[in-house]
This record gives structure tokens, sequence and C-alpha cells, in this order.
């Protein structure tokens, strides 16, 4: 969301104050049976039984503390909520991610499509990937604050095709592309950094952030970190 850890804390204290979602400073990823079976039920009701693949999850971090729930809304049949724009938006991408933790996985085709004719020299390559059954990205697909070397690769979305078909060409627009440097960290990302390091708590992170500012151990820049001293 574009959201400062202290801005999003701070939203997700009011979600919380009001009801709408569990206790938000926890690394759980545990859901309780109750919150289990009213996933399952949403699901049901909204997408169908395939789409439903009720599942426990276990944390990868040897020193969670797991005293809570994950995060998670407290009614899954609420969609969405009226309220302040953050809060909106805040609790919408924590309901879209804790459904579709209990959704069927989505099912995609690694797939490359040469394209050839007559008039052309060389033939054309496309690849990326073909969705043969959607399970949970009917509902989220993860945003990125950071992009992997096959990331343009995979996230092209291709046509199903079968051999030989025809095609008619429409237009083709050529586009350039460049590699880039090494992303500089985000809040986001720098807290994920924290995370894999098993540096602070969920209950930490926004005051972490707050002192590596004021004492300048970072340069915040154009909303971006620049770890100048981070030994990470």
């Amino acid at each position: 969301l574009g959201f400062s850890v202290s801005r999003t804390m701070s939203v997700a204290q009011r979600l919380y104050e009001a009801g709408k979602i569990t206790y938000m400073r926890t690394d759980s990823v545990n859901l309780s049976e109750t919150a289990i079976n009213g996933a399952k039920s949403e699901i049901l009701r909204s997408y169908g039984e395939k789409y439903s693949k009720p599942t426990k999850y276990t944390t990868k971090s040897s020193n969670a503390q797991e005293a809570h729930e994950a995060i998670r809304p407290t009614d899954f049949s609420v969609h969405q909520i009226s309220g302040e724009r953050d809060d909106e938006k805040l609790y919408e991408l924590i309901w879209k991610r804790a459904i579709a933790s209990q959704m069927a996985l989505a099912q995609l085709e690694r797939t490359t499509i040469q394209i050839s004719g007559t008039e052309l020299n060389d033939p054309f390559t496309a690849r990326g990937e073909v969705i043969k059954f959607d399970g949970f990205l009917a509902v989220y697909e993860e945003g990125k604050d950071e992009k992997d070397e096959d990331d343009d690769e995979r996230a092209a979305k291709l046509p199903k095709v079968t051999k030989g078909e025809q095609l008619k060409l429409n237009s083709i627009t050529p586009n350039q592309h460049f590699t880039d440097p090494p992303p500089r960290y985000t809040e986001a990302t720098l807290v994920k950094a924290l995370e894999e390091k098993g540096i602070g708590r969920p209950s930490t992170y926004a005051s972490i952030m707050t002192v590596i500012q004021d004492r300048e151990y970072v340069e915040k820049l154009e909303n971006r970190f620049h770890p100048t001293e981070l030994g990470i």
C-alpha cells in the first residue's frame, strides 16, 4: 500500500479497536478453527467448493511469538468496510490475504510461444504463464517491493493458444528494457530483511524505523531508505 510502518500500525490499531481485525502485533501464522471454518464458509459462498482448501500453517521462524492468532478479519463475510480511506485499504488487504490463505493453489503453466509467418525473417517468441486455474488468484495477487530477475517473465500472462493456430497481426509495439540496479530499501523491504535476520518483533518495527531515522543511521530519500550505515 506504500504506507510507512508507523502509519500501518496506527491504522491497524484503529481497526483492532473497532473490532474489525484480530490483534495485529503478532508474527503468528496460525488461525483458529473458528477462523478456518469462517473462511471456508465464505469461500464456498462466494467462489465455490473447488476454491476451498482449509489449511493450517506453521511458522518458519524459531523465535516467533505465537500467543495470538495470525492477523485476520474478525468476520470473513465482511469483504469491505466503510470509514477512512486508509482503514478501508488496509482492511481489504488483510481480508484478501487471510481468505487467500485458505483457498486452493493456482495452477499456472510456464509457456513459450513461437510465432512465425511467411513475412517474418525470425519467429517472435513470447514467454510467460498461462493460468489453468486461478485458485487464490481470484482474490489476491501479491504485490512486490523488490523485483526478482524472472519477475517480468513470470508476470507475463499469455492467452491460451493451440499448436498451429493462425493468428492475425494487429500491431507491433517495440519496447526497450534496461537492467535496473538493486533497489534501495523501502520501510517494507527493510522490515522484511529484519524479519529474515530475526531482528525485532512486530510490536517494535515502528519504533525501529523511527529510531534509525532520528539517529541518522539511514537517510530517507524520495520515500526510499538509503542504507548508508546499516550493516545488513
